[in-house]
């Protein structure tokens, strides 16, 4: 798996391409976790955290995901190559 660095706009344009089921790290209020992207919309993501779907015992689609801001991504993984986010 490589790893590369992006500015904050080249991950959003990458994100914004994104299709569910890609893996993404997100910082929310100060916890990190990852998660799968359920939805991209305009303003940020719909996903569900890596947890909630190791603990799901349903069928496919029955866990209502979340929507994180842009901002709150930091890593992008798609086919095997993480895009991370360079700080600011």
């Amino acid at each position: 798996m490589s790893v590369v660095n992006v500015t904050m706009a080249e991950l959003h344009e990458k994100l914004s391409k994104c299709i569910a089921g890609e893996r993404v790290l997100i910082d929310h209020e100060g916890n990190r976790f990852s998660a799968r992207i359920q939805h991209v919309g305009f303003t940020g993501l719909k996903v569900i955290p890596e947890t909630q779907i190791k603990n799901s015992t349903g069928d496919p689609g029955d866990i209502d995901g979340v929507t994180v801001p842009y901002d709150d991504i930091w890593e992008l993984e798609v086919k095997g190559v993480v895009y991370s986010r360079l700080e600011t």
